[in-house]
């Protein structure tokens, strides 16, 4: 009974710690392919997330709008990845070469110490695919944990599935396939492959195939050169890897808490590694089998930078391998209950930020509606603009490039507003022409967004603008 006590008390927190709306600009994509899917609108942004919209679409059948359906399902699939993840791990104890408690305590306390991991947290509340992919992960481990044709099955279906849910994660899900028992392994690929075409073949359907190729494409080259974050535009990696895995995933950082976390933190992980050392290294062959490929997949090809989603796996790895360390060695026992116990505390922090402080695009949209005449003010930026969607201001935000775009755009209105903000998204605002004054500075704690903590907001004063 241990494990869905605390999967109860897990799911309650997480439901309430969810933020109102979506974080950004994936988010607000897939709040908007609930009622349209087009890939060309970034409704969702491609590679499309096909699995994922399905579980949204079938959610709002039962939740009053799309932002209530997806945060139902990050809710339910954070819950289920956590007590898969722990009930595979709780069938290694009482067997040979790693005992360390009860199989349903050792369930609870694995699900609990991952849980408590800052960004784990944030994915398994947040409007995102990444807690339904850890799911598909974790149910996957489940199965493979059982050792029998059943369970190569499912494992085979559930990365079958991981991969219409977030494609990215590719290089986790398939080799994974890899650690089914031989005789089995077949079944496993057959169980992959089914699944995989029984989404991939509609969803090329619906999107056209031309069209797929070419958005895809499309997106490809712009995640490498322009917009993504990857080694061809910031070689320097490792300080963002480090990041991500450290800072975001188990709460270090440079305030007092977060100094604790790492002192902490080293002890843990050096009696972590003598537990394991202890234990043969037992299960090392099988994680790193699974998890080199996302390291190196990510740390070439992934925005580390402003998304430090991406390091979720690692995240999950971490937290579980040194949990397990501490139920089977009384020696690394002590430090890991701190770790967790101070890794907790940070998550709460960063959890009553994410609730109190909206995201700058929402701040944007909270600003504009607060001034006198919201009906003759006129927006224009790049991803916060798209916070005005599905909202009554809809009609007054414009997602441009450059402050040329904003002129070009500004002439071709058959009524000029009253007042001109633009963001500091926009490329061209050091050489303007036209005066900028500085309107609002929107801000959210870095903790909680690396891709946009700060918004800068400038009212455009130009000789073709009425008097207000």
């Amino acid at each position: 009974m241990a494990l869905p006590v605390a999967l109860l008390a897990i799911a309650v927190l997480l439901a309430w710690s969810v933020p109102p709306g979506p974080d950004d600009w994936d988010g607000l994509g897939f709040v908007a392919s609930v009622r349209h899917f087009d890939l060309a609108t970034f409704s969702p942004h491609p590679p499309g997330y096909p699995v994922y919209v399905a579980l949204l679409r079938v959610a709002s059948w039962v939740t009053p709008s799309a932002v209530a359906a997806a945060k139902l399902v990050a809710v339910l699939s954070g819950v289920l990845a956590l007590g898969a993840l722990g009930a595979a791990v709780g069938r290694s104890f009482g067997r040979p070469g790693l005992a360390g408690g009860a199989p349903g305590w050792a369930a609870a306390i694995v699900a609990i110490a991952v849980a408590a991991c800052p960004l784990v947290w944030r994915c398994a509340s947040a409007i995102g695919s990444e807690a339904p992919a850890l799911a598909c992960a974790c149910v996957a481990a489940w199965g493979l944990s059982r050792k029998d044709r059943s369970g190569a099955m499912l494992a085979g279906a559930m990365l079958g599935l991981g991969l219409g849910v977030r494609a990215s994660w590719g290089p986790l899900f398939l080799p994974m396939v890899f650690l089914a028992p031989p005789r089995s392994r077949w079944r496993a690929c057959v169980a992959l492959l089914a699944t995989t075409l029984a989404w991939a073949v509609p969803f090329v359907w619906v999107v056209g195939p031309s069209k797929l190729v070419a958005l895809s494409r499309e997106h490809l080259v712009g995640h490498a050169s322009r917009w993504g974050g990857t080694a061809l535009t910031e070689p320097s990696r490792a300080p963002y890897l480090a990041r991500d895995l450290f800072v975001d995933g188990l709460g270090v950082d440079g305030d007092t808490l977060g100094l604790c976390l790492a002192g902490v933190g080293v002890v843990a992980v050096l009696l972590a590694l003598r537990a394991w050392r202890r234990a043969s290294w037992r299960g090392a062959k099988e994680a790193a089998v699974v998890v080199l490929p996302y390291l190196a997949w990510i740390a070439v090809g992934q925005n580390l930078k402003q998304q430090p989603r991406h390091a979720l796996p690692l995240v999950v790895a971490l937290a579980a391998a040194l949990a397990v360390a501490g139920l089977v060695d009384r020696h690394a026992r002590a430090a890991v209950l701190a770790l967790f116990t101070l890794a907790a505390l940070r998550t709460a922090i960063d959890t009553r930020d994410r609730l109190a402080i909206a995201p700058p695009g929402a701040q944007l949209v909270a600003l504009v509606r607060s001034l006198p005449r919201p009906d003759r003010t006129d927006v224009f930026g790049v991803a916060s603009t798209r916070f005005f969607e599905a909202t009554d201001l809809a009609a007054r935000a414009h997602t441009v490039g450059s402050l040329s775009d904003v002129v070009l755009a500004l002439g071709r209105l058959d009524r000029l507003p009253l007042r001109v903000l633009v963001t500091g998204e926009l490329a061209g605002l050091a050489d303007s022409p036209y005066p900028l004054e500085p309107f609002a500075t929107l801000a959210r704690p870095a903790r909680i967004d690396r891709r946009d903590p700060t918004l800068v907001v400038y009212e455009l004063r130009a000789p073709f603008l009425p008097a207000r």
